[in-house]
């Protein structure tokens, strides 16, 4: 795990299973572009909401760009 000290942010971009297709358990994925003070640019996204669920969002690394 590691901190970085954000600049600036976009999103969320929205992609969500269809619910007709969704399998039991799949979640909602918010993304995100982010860039950090170094000029790092990162691609994230959250699976989940805060305060719905019974499992907190997890956050994960999707890209970094060069």
């Amino acid at each position: 795990r590691a901190l970085y000290n954000v600049a600036g942010a976009e999103g969320p971009e929205r992609i969500a299973p269809e619910w007709w297709q969704g399998e039991e358990g799949e979640r909602t994925r918010d993304y995100y572009r982010v860039e950090d003070m170094e000029g790092r640019r990162y691609w994230l996204y959250r699976e989940g909401f805060y305060g719905v669920a019974e499992e907190p969002p997890r956050w994960f690394v999707q890209g970094i760009f060069a």
